[in-house]
């Protein structure tokens, strides 16, 4: 027998589609920017290997590479330093020691329904228990602060927030932040702050927890910002003391972030405004295809998108999530079912529009004739 906390685990949602794809099917469900990374970055990336930087590193990441990030940082806050930022192995391994770091058994960590899958994973793993606050359509997706109130207890370790979200392309506007960053702060909370896609801002500003809460913990990944999922590097950045001991967890779980990729991600960041100036204003076009293409099948309700690049419609058919995912699947378009993201998911797909127009337009169109048919 296994643990509990590994036998409850399930299988993603996301990866389940992205599995039993047939050939050829339009890839509307994996969040992965289909661009490569910067010509720089891929050159720094092929010299570092070169020139023998194949070997063990510091556990926390080369120091360049942490001063550097430390530097993009000082945009939200200018007392950032090298010693505020541990390298991941991307965001993902980020959340999980984060988690393993700061969480005891027994601890509550409040998570977002509909949210990214591996947030109660992550707590669960931990010894933690995950507790869910609810972002609804009728509240632009954003969380209700009377509620998250509500939910706080002795117990409470945590809030992970997730800005600009995924799965419903929310960003969370400068009073929202500040106000559950006052919440946190009056109940002595870590705010655990996934912001992946904070490059991916089409109207207003990305607002970063940690300008308003000392206590927070910022997670980041240089998979979408550089286009470089496969390269699996990312960053944590928090106070000194925590990042102390988020090296020793990362030690017994990685030992170290891969030694080549840190220093093509470290030349990347030298062309990172340039490479996303282009890449914005192209997924700004994408969005405006997708919304335009959702607001054509009468069944599918689809509220404003600001960040990321994600739609989540609602819609009218009286089915599961997954049933109608795995229909769409048949037709040759992957989407994720919104119910992978959480109970109040269901009843919602999950379309990204990480591809080009042409598949966009072609991949939505499939879905408006097939949802007409049912």
């Amino acid at each position: 027998m296994f643990p509990e906390r590994v036998s409850s685990l399930k299988v993603s949602g996301i990866r389940k589609m992205f599995e039993a794809a047939p050939p050829g099917a339009i890839n509307l469900g994996l969040g992965e920017p289909d661009i490569q990374p910067p010509e720089e970055m891929i050159r720094a990336f092929c010299e570092a290997l070169e020139k023998g930087h194949n070997k063990y590193g510091p556990s926390a990441g080369i120091m360049e590479l942490r001063e550097a990030i430390a530097e993009n940082l000082r945009k939200y806050r200018k007392d950032v330093s090298f010693e505020n930022v541990i390298v991941t192995a991307g965001a993902t391994e980020g959340m999980r020691i984060a988690c393993e770091t700061i969480l005891d058994e027994g601890n509550e960590v409040l998570i977002p329904n509909p949210g990214f899958i591996i947030y109660g994973p992550d707590v669960k793993l931990a010894g933690g228990r995950p507790i869910e606050y609810s972002l609804k359509m009728e509240n632009k997706y954003l969380p209700n602060i009377e509620e998250i109130k509500s939910l706080i207890t002795p117990r409470t370790k945590a809030i992970i927030v997730n800005s600009p979200s995924n799965p419903t392309g929310t960003v969370f506007p400068k009073e929202t932040v500040k106000a559950l960053s006052e919440l946190a702060k009056d109940h002595k909370l870590y705010i655990l702050s996934d912001e992946v896609y904070n490059d991916y801002v089409y109207e207003g500003e990305h607002w970063s927890f940690a300008r308003f809460h000392n206590d927070t913990i910022v997670v980041n990944s240089f998979s979408k910002s550089l286009a470089a999922t496969g390269w699996r590097i990312g960053y944590v950045a928090t106070s000194k003391e925590i990042v102390q001991q988020l090296s020793k967890v990362q030690y017994y779980t990685l030992a170290c972030p891969a030694t080549p990729t840190q220093y093509g991600v470290l030349e990347g960041l030298k062309v990172l405004d340039k490479f996303q100036a282009h890449v914005l204003e192209e997924f700004r076009k994408r969005r405006d295809v997708a919304m335009k293409k959702l607001a054509e099948i009468p069944s599918f309700t689809t509220s404003p998108v600001n960040g990321a690049f994600y739609v989540f419609p609602k819609y009218a058919h009286d089915m599961p999530s997954e049933k109608l995912a795995l229909k769409i699947l048949d037709k040759g378009v992957i989407c994720a079912p919104g119910g992978s993201f959480g109970s109040l998911g269901e009843g919602h797909l999950r379309f990204s529009y990480a591809n080009s127009r042409e598949n966009i337009s072609k991949g939505l169109e499939i879905v408006k004739e097939l949802v007409a048919k049912l």
